[in-house]
């Protein structure tokens, strides 16, 4: 299903560290949140060494976008963009634009390839955005936007739409072409209400098969501990897994079953062996079993996805 031959999408989570907490968050949701996070990020001799251009002849997107993280926070992020600008590649960031200085976003505009993206995640078209986003500064995000868009970045405006700033969306999506942006997407959820706000909600049809989208895609993740895993939303559990000592799902009782370290960090094996390996098959099986892993089910049932509306500015 997955061959790094075949591979055209890798998603990179590079830190444990980010400036804000959105309220449906793992920092924010997870009772050891503070046992795991804000520790370490994925070094740039380790990415040298386990992503280069030939092992990976058909990428088309290196995005940087993890589960727990803010790219821009990596104190190597420059390095990075830069060991990977001459693949020939797209690549993609998402920020919440609320970190680093006009002059970083300026330079970072320009040792960006031709072919990129930054979607920067804003959530109203004032300070309502930071409703969600707890600890972001929507005046800062508005400063850097500038900068990185004067400097010709290119940038996207991603909108997660809720019950408090769905009235803002026209607005926002003015305000965005004003601006520059090339593109405004709106998110319409299936996700249940967090942190005390309410998502817009998306009717869906239950299904019982399952149907990976991140395999469809020719897709992977992997974390900022430099663990290969088949997407973002087994991220989580992974992460409590070590700190929780208990076994709750069927994901959990691989990863026990397995020295999952061993197979699947980028300490021990290479991405290639790290998707041939037992944890990715058990993984796989468990999808037609009787014994699934709650999260497939709950992410990729067929027909339950979030909704993303894309508009070109």
């Amino acid at each position: 299903m997955w061959t790094t031959d075949t591979l055209e999408w890798i998603d990179i989570e590079l830190t444990s560290f980010c400036n804000i907490k959105c309220k449906g968050c793992f920092r924010v949701q997870s009772d050891y949140a503070d046992q795991i996070l804000n520790k370490t990020y994925l070094d740039i001799n380790t990415i040298r060494d386990k992503f280069q251009k030939e092992m990976f002849p058909n990428i088309k997107i290196i995005n940087f976008c993890g589960s727990v993280d803010e790219p821009c926070s990596h104190p190597q992020f420059f390095e990075i963009i830069k060991h990977f600008a001459d693949w020939n590649c797209h690549i993609n960031i998402a920020t919440n634009g609320s970190l680093r200085t006009v002059k970083w976003w300026t330079e970072l505009a320009g040792i960006l390839p031709s072919s990129h993206k930054v979607v920067w995640g804003i959530d109203g078209s004032d300070e309502l955005s930071e409703v969600y986003r707890e600890g972001s500064n929507f005046k800062k995000v508005e400063q850097n936007y500038r900068a990185f868009i004067a400097a010709g970045g290119k940038a996207n405006w991603q909108f997660i739409s809720f019950e408090h700033n769905e009235h803002q969306l026209e607005e926002a999506r003015e305000k965005a072409k004003q601006e520059g942006f090339k593109e405004f997407k709106t998110i319409i959820s299936h996700r249940k209400d967090t942190g005390g706000v309410k998502h817009t909600k998306l009717e869906v049809a239950e299904s019982s098969c399952i149907s990976c989208k991140y395999a469809n895609q020719k897709r992977i993740f992997v974390n900022h501990m430099g663990n290969v895993i088949p997407c973002c939303h087994l991220n989580a559990k992974m992460l409590e897994y070590p700190v929780s000592g208990k076994n709750k799902d069927k994901f959990e009782d691989i990863l026990q079953q397995q020295d999952y370290m061993t197979d699947i960090n980028l300490a021990n094996v290479s991405v290639e062996q790290a998707i041939n390996g037992k944890v990715w098959t058990d993984i796989q099986n468990s999808w037609t079993s009787d014994n699934k892993i709650p999260r497939c089910e709950q992410v990729c049932k067929e027909n339950k996805r979030d909704k993303f509306l894309k508009e070109k500015l």
